[in-house]
């Protein structure tokens, strides 16, 4: 199942039980006012349609309301619906799974681990996971120091190191011979991304910003910027690249 923000998530529900029972946007929003709400047919229509985030409050209310008109007793956990796969707002981001949004709703404490975060391939950022070329490098270097017993932070700081490395514009000697500067890790994922050879990539990038993809990435990550982060600015330029290619056709 696609990941769906909580607005969507919620709307989805109301225009789902509004529909089952019959019920009028009005209806719902003079429910609502008895209680505290100050809402009108306009804003229970938001709500439905996803255009509006609601805070804490306004879910109690929306519980509230809907059990009174439908007889059911609702939990917050309820207002989302049959959705499994939720981004906490809009975005490029990692989506968390149903269970421990219904922990946290539940009153469990709030915090994050590897495995809240929703596995769904459909959802996996490529940037952001190591390819076979950087998880074999990281693996020989952990051969490497197998003789030596790795603390926590040296086993991040080892991967980071890769991470930076990967990432790292080409050096400017090179000994090829029609002129052209060797892929980097990052271009031949973007060039593969787009379908196109790494060549034409470089070229594509000279054009479009005088200088090459990483470089450009750098930039506008700003400096001491994350892999992460320049990660994410690589993906706006793959599009910029895609865009400029169509305008071509």
């Amino acid at each position: 199942m696609d990941a769906v923000t909580l607005n969507a998530a919620l709307g989805s529900y109301l225009s789902f039980v509004r529909r089952a029972n019959r019920l009028t946007l009005d209806q719902i929003a003079r429910a609502g006012r008895r209680y505290g709400a100050t809402w009108s047919a306009s804003s229970v229509r938001n709500l439905e349609q996803g255009q509006a985030t609601p805070a804490l409050p306004t879910l109690i209310y929306l519980a509230l309301a809907l059990g009174d008109l439908t007889g059911d007793r609702l939990r917050l956990s309820d207002l989302l619906g049959d959705a499994q796969t939720l981004k906490l707002g809009p975005g490029d981001q990692r989506p968390v799974t149903r269970a421990w949004l219904d922990r946290v709703l539940e009153g469990h404490a709030v915090e994050l681990s590897d495995a809240d975060y929703s596995r769904d391939s459909s959802s996996r950022d490529p940037y952001d996971e190591f390819d076979e070329e950087l998880e074999h490098a990281a693996l020989q270097k952990m051969r490497e120091l197998s003789g030596h017993k790795l603390t926590a932070t040296e086993r991040a700081d080892q991967v980071a190191q890769l991470l930076d490395e990967s990432q790292m514009p080409p050096q400017p000697e090179w000994d090829r011979e029609d002129g052209e500067a060797p892929a980097s890790l990052a271009e031949e994922r973007a060039a593969k991304k787009l379908g196109i050879e790494t060549g034409e990539l470089q070229r594509r990038a000279i054009q479009l910003w005088e200088r090459p993809l990483e470089e450009e990435s750098a930039r506008r990550a700003g400096a001491g910027s994350t892999p992460q982060a320049r990660g994410r600015v690589t993906r706006v330029l793959v599009d910029e690249i895609r865009e400029a290619a169509a305008k071509e056709v």
